[in-house]
């Protein structure tokens, strides 16, 4: 008897564990499922983005992805590069630690985590040909680029134009047409 009834405790402590552990299994895939969006979506964005100067004859210069504050995104991001280009260009990718390191990359995304970095970051690329780029709330009213927002279980994203153009950047008209266009001006085009 008293060895049922340490099988039927055993049985119950392990329900209760996975009840307990099988929500934050799930919340970490779901995390990184989403991580895995944002980094399709860098990829993305890249392709449909010109620097100046970016005529072609620096083939073999990469396209550098720089990631402050998010090392899951940066994991992801490596993963989903490799062995791809973008007109021509190898990508890498690199998690920077300090704002000034975001001089060395075309596209720079700002994690959650160190969006109090925000003002410092903006400041050091105002005159960079660096393509910004975050998911937290108000980044392309501040200045930033390109903002992915979640709605749900979905991503959209709003550019920023002004500040797009005022770096010197190209955005397509393709990627254009499926953003929330801001504009620094307080205007704003969404989509449905």
């Amino acid at each position: 008897m008293q060895l049922l009834s340490q099988r039927c405790a055993r049985y119950i402590l392990l329900v209760l564990t996975w009840g307990w552990l099988r929500p934050a299994a799930v919340q970490a895939q779901t995390q990184l499922l989403e991580v895995r969006v944002e980094a399709a979506f860098l990829y993305s964005f890249a392709r449909f983005v010109e620097w100046p100067g970016d005529s072609g004859t620096l083939a073999s210069a990469p396209v550098t992805f720089c990631v402050l504050g998010s090392t899951l995104l940066e994991d992801a991001l490596e993963q989903s590069l490799a062995g791809k280009t973008i007109n021509g260009h190898p990508v890498r990718s690199r998690h920077i630690g300090r704002p000034e390191d975001a001089l060395h990359c075309q596209i720079a995304f700002i994690g959650w985590d160190d969006r109090e970095q925000l003002p410092a970051m903006l400041e050091t690329l105002s005159a960079a040909p660096v393509l910004t780029v975050a998911d937290f709330e108000q980044f392309v009213s501040h200045g930033g680029m390109i903002q992915l927002i979640k709605v749900g279980n979905r991503f959209r994203f709003a550019v920023n134009v002004d500040a797009v153009a005022r770096h010197g950047l190209h955005v397509s008209s393709k990627l254009l047409q499926l953003a929330d266009v801001v504009h620094e001006s307080g205007t704003a085009r969404s989509k449905p």
